[in-house]
């Protein structure tokens, strides 16, 4: 670093000059004429010798380095791999020399706005196999460890799947997050190497739990289990702990009315610097939640009807949503829904088992 910083001192008006130069391309997206234009992977260098790591999203790829050549770059970081589908990444990955992707199958799988069936039948008309090229069932992720050298294979319920280089030592959750999560994913192969920490919510609404609550509702929604939810955020405000946590569910109804509910009670005036950016933050689906973390997590089921067996078994069928979940909160968790209806959903009866 040092030797970048005496260097960019040293050639500060060449450099200058470079940068500038590549602040136009991102405005204008190309240099005047094809020899200058021959010279971009020189501005990115300048750029990278002052600020050695970028980041994009790959829906920005395009406009950012769609005039790169191919292996212009050095090194690309992909992270949350496994959220997305494997075609967002390959402008990205032609245009760098190595590679490093970073993700979990087992969590969020990439969100496809076509029917799957459309998809499958677009594969079988273009001879590609949807179960290894097409997402919801493929992923960068998957691909990655496709083509990895180093591999392992685990068996699980639900089949067997194979995954390059897995990192199997966990640091997030203590229990009993870590072995939900490691029944219902991962075969019961990862290590904890996190010590439990004190934790000021367990402290006000006691250790982890399931609440049961066995109420019913309009759509997935559920009056009781919102009270519930109020309750105990009262009770964490009236205490005067950190807000550090979410409030999750797998239905976006849920989340809509869950949102509203906090915010027509005011339970959380005054406990927190900006009512409405906490709201928006902390409450929503587990898919919002995926890639973030926090002391304490509130699990809201929905879904309190038995005739409401199909939604159950969409959340609990794979072990995806109950695994990011879960694995949010670093020390302690509550589900709070109709404990009998949703043992009987997949992955959630594992989850009953493990609360007295």
């Amino acid at each position: 670093m040092a030797l970048h910083r005496a260097f960019a001192d040293a050639a500060a008006k060449p450099l200058r000059h470079n940068l500038a130069a590549l602040m136009n391309v991102f405005t204008n997206q190309s240099l005047p004429s094809a020899e200058k234009q021959a010279l971009l992977p020189d501005l990115w260098a300048s750029l990278f010798l002052v600020v050695p790591l970028v980041s994009t999203t790959f829906a920005s790829v395009n406009r950012m380095l769609g005039k790169l050549p191919p292996e212009s770059l050095g090194w690309l970081l992909v992270d949350e791999a496994g959220q997305a589908v494997p075609q967002a990444a390959v402008g990205a990955i032609i245009r760098t020399k190595r590679a490093v992707i970073v993700g979990d199958p087992i969590q969020i799988e990439p969100i496809v706005m076509l029917p799957n069936t459309l998809t499958d039948a677009i594969c079988r008309q273009f001879g590609v196999d949807p179960e290894q090229y097409s997402a919801p069932h493929t992923s960068v992720q998957t691909i990655a460890d496709a083509a990895s050298a180093y591999t392992t294979e685990f068996s699980t319920r639900f089949g067997s799947r194979t995954v390059g280089v897995p990192l199997l030592v966990h640091r997030r959750c203590s229990e009993p997050m870590f072995s939900v999560s490691n029944k219902i994913a991962y075969s019961g192969l990862m290590v904890s190497a996190k010590v439990e920490n004190r934790s000021d919510i367990r402290g006000v609404l006691g250790p982890s739990r399931w609440i049961d609550v066995a109420g019913s509702g309009e759509d997935k929604w559920c009056t009781q289990e919102g009270d519930e939810v109020v309750r105990m955020l009262r009770q964490l405000a009236q205490a005067g702990v950190a807000s550090d946590l979410y409030v999750i569910t797998p239905f976006v109804i849920v989340a809509d009315r869950l949102r509203s509910t906090i915010r027509e009670t005011g339970v959380i005036q005054g406990w927190v610097d900006d009512e409405w950016r906490w709201i928006n933050e902390r409450v929503g689906t587990v898919h919002t939640a995926q890639g973030r973390e926090a002391e304490a997590a509130i699990i809201v089921l929905g879904a309190p009807n038995p005739s409401q067996t199909g939604a159950r078994n969409w959340a609990g069928g794979r072990p995806n949503i109950l695994n990011v979940a879960v694995t949010r909160a670093k020390e302690v968790v509550y589900v709070v829904g109709n404990r009998k209806l949703w043992s009987e959903a997949g992955v959630f009866g594992d989850l009953s088992r493990f609360f007295s």
